[in-house]
């Protein structure tokens, strides 16, 4: 892209976040990152080092105003049990600006933990997850 226009720059206000079809409409900030696992290769008569792709780690990170139990609910039981709860997260922008609107869908998303309780006197109530996903597709993309 060449020239852009300060008003297609996506504004995360539009931001819009599922859980397993559940709208969390107290998402204040999402985050997703695939990153590329590397072996170091060293190779003869070269001081360099080398890396190999072996794999990719999927993880990512989520907030929420506090206004309900939901997280509570659905994950805490069967944490308490040894079981893995798993779901789909899908992220959605669409700035009315923008030049598109971007959807991602997280798959085999694994919560790590869940506050139980955490507040403090004088501060508005949120909470913070952070969690490993196995794949992803982008369902929407802004092609500029």
């Amino acid at each position: 892209m060449d020239d852009i226009k300060s008003k297609n720059v996506v504004y995360g206000t539009y931001g819009e976040m599922w859980i397993d079809n559940y709208k969390v409409g107290e998402i204040t900030e999402l985050k997703a990152t695939l990153s590329a696992d590397k072996v170091e290769v060293k190779i003869a008569r070269k001081m360099n080092k080398g890396y190999k792709v072996t794999g990719y780690t999927g993880k990512g990170s989520f907030k929420v105003h506090k206004v309900s139990s939901y997280f509570i609910k659905k994950l805490a039981p069967s944490i308490k049990e040894g079981k893995q709860v798993t779901c789909t997260i899908i992220s959605k922008v669409a700035d009315p600006d923008a030049l598109g609107t971007e959807r991602v869908a997280l798959y085999d998303c694994l919560i790590d933990s869940v506050d139980l309780i955490n507040w403090a006197v004088g501060k508005l109530g949120e909470e913070s997850y952070n969690f490993t996903f196995e794949d992803y597709d982008l369902l929407d993309s802004i092609d500029g």
